[in-house]
């Protein structure tokens, strides 16, 4: 299993339980941790939740042998260009356009931007841009972002 979801399965219930939703778990190159996490609440973050997180996962990690390497810290909000990673920020975004990176070409385009209009069987999303729909399969979305123009 790799750093990511490792972290992503310790941290998801903990954060949770104090109030706090994870967005993403990503290493940036080998010594940067970044966590992404929001209040339910009010889907917000300020610096007093990024401390108070930091604080708690600080203790979380250093617990926890399956993780053993050191690294930087990094808890931010997802900002509003926030990332859709599992299928419920989908679900829970439909109507919202986004700029979505492929690992694939999909008529002729490795980029693409559009409306949400449908989540498909929870294996792909239906995006609309301009009068074209086009089905994006989630196992080739290499990342998909809130378009903040849209807002």
């Amino acid at each position: 299993m790799d750093i990511e979801k490792t972290v992503w399965n310790i941290l998801t219930d903990p954060l949770k339980g104090i109030g706090y939703n994870l967005i993403r778990v990503k290493m940036i190159g080998s010594k940067k941790l970044q966590i992404m996490a929001e209040r339910f609440s009010d889907k917000s973050l300020d610096i007093n939740d990024c401390v108070k997180i930091s604080k708690f996962i600080s203790v979380l990690l250093e617990k926890e042998s399956s993780v053993n390497f050191d690294f930087a810290l990094e808890v931010s909000s997802p900002g509003i260009n926030r990332p859709l990673i599992e299928i419920d920020d989908y679900k829970n975004h439909l109507g919202s356009y986004v700029d979505i990176k492929l690992k694939k070409i999909i008529d002729n385009k490795r980029k693409i931007s559009g409306k949400i209009v449908n989540l498909l069987d929870e294996n792909a999303i239906e995006l609309k841009l301009n009068k074209k729909t086009f089905l994006i399969p989630f196992n080739i979305i290499e990342e998909c972002k809130i378009d903040p123009n849209y807002l």
